[in-house]
């Protein structure tokens, strides 16, 4: 379950947040100082953290700060707890990276509002992050195959080198270049970038195709055949 993390060291706030929230079965942790609240959060790496403006030592504007600049922490959804109501006071606070206000005296219902979005928001982050890094994770096993599939340098009786990088999305282009006899050299290039998946897999058989010499009745030395 995603925890929400109270932050205040107003004893009596503390508590009724504690309360409401846990009334709708959240699980909540609590603070009672700036800094006490950082280390539970990198300790609890909680989905929403409620955290006072105004306290001792650590105020909330540093609390926010500290959060959203970890990358462990910075999807965690941030609402300020204020009694500001001045415009100039919010455009601080969401410059500082808070994500929504609530405002003293506390509401109840306005309360459960505002965290019911933060959390659906939270929830969206960390499906798009795992979606990333799912990408990232097949971004590299396909550059990890298109390696497998480049062909050795040559240095003799021609010098032939290349460089790879790879693309950050789907391409399909591919080289290759062997010795069809002693006397005949083969290259080419399938350039395929841009036009699909439907044009992607058919670039990697051309490949194997033309590295293995498996067309019947074809001269290889003969580009047009």
């Amino acid at each position: 379950m995603t925890k929400i993390l109270v932050i205040d060291d107003d004893d009596t706030i503390r508590m009724l947040l504690m309360r409401a929230l846990q009334k709708q079965g959240y699980e909540i942790a609590a603070a009672n100082n700036g800094k006490e609240g950082i280390e539970q959060a990198l300790s609890l790496r909680p989905g929403l953290i409620i955290c006072d403006w105004m306290m001792p030592l650590v105020d909330g504007l540093e609390v926010c700060r500290q959060i959203k600049s970890n990358p462990e922490l910075s999807t965690t959804f941030f609402i300020l707890l204020t009694s500001r109501g001045a415009t100039e006071d919010r455009v601080t606070g969401l410059d500082t990276g808070a994500d929504e206000f609530l405002s003293k005296p506390i509401q109840i219902n306005e309360l459960n509002a505002r965290v019911r979005a933060g959390l659906r928001i939270y929830q969206l982050n960390q499906d798009l992050r795992s979606s990333n890094q799912r990408l990232e994770a097949e971004l590299a096993e396909a550059a990890a195959y298109v390696r497998s599939l480049l062909p050795p340098p040559l240095t003799s009786p021609v010098s032939i080198h290349s460089t790879f990088i790879p693309s950050r999305q789907l391409g399909g282009d591919c080289f290759d270049y062997f010795w069809l006899d002693k006397e005949h050299l083969a290259m080419y290039l399938l350039d395929v970038a841009g036009h699909g998946l439907g044009a992607t897999l058919p670039s990697v058989s051309v490949l194997n195709l033309l590295r293995s010499k498996s067309l019947p009745s074809v001269d290889f030395s003969q580009p047009a055949q």
